[in-house]
């Protein structure tokens, strides 16, 4: 489990583009591509370095209309499969 305050960022060898409505990153490294919901594209996107996973949870929540037990779940996965990917670089705490 992430702590609430972790921060997720982008891996610097990752590319992030929004192509024809579908968001596609690209694990440069791994030569990997990941396509993303809306939802997905959203949380990347917020994946900054700055924003603390309660942050990108709440902004979700607030976002999409999704209650926050299941943002939280879902967010969480999310960040650590794209974490182990090689996409996300997850800090315990802010830099």
């Amino acid at each position: 489990m992430l702590s609430p305050n972790a921060m997720p960022s982008r891996a610097e060898r990752t590319a992030f583009r929004m192509v024809g409505g579908e968001a596609l990153v690209m694990v440069i490294d791994r030569r990997e591509l990941h396509r993303l919901n809306q939802v997905g594209a959203r949380v990347f996107e917020l994946c900054d370095g700055a924003t603390p996973l309660l942050g990108i949870v709440a902004a979700v929540v607030r976002e999409f209309a999704i209650d926050i037990d299941t943002a939280r779940a879902d967010v969480e996965r999310f960040v650590t499969e794209l974490g182990q990917a090689g996409a996300l670089c997850l800090e315990a705490e802010g830099r």
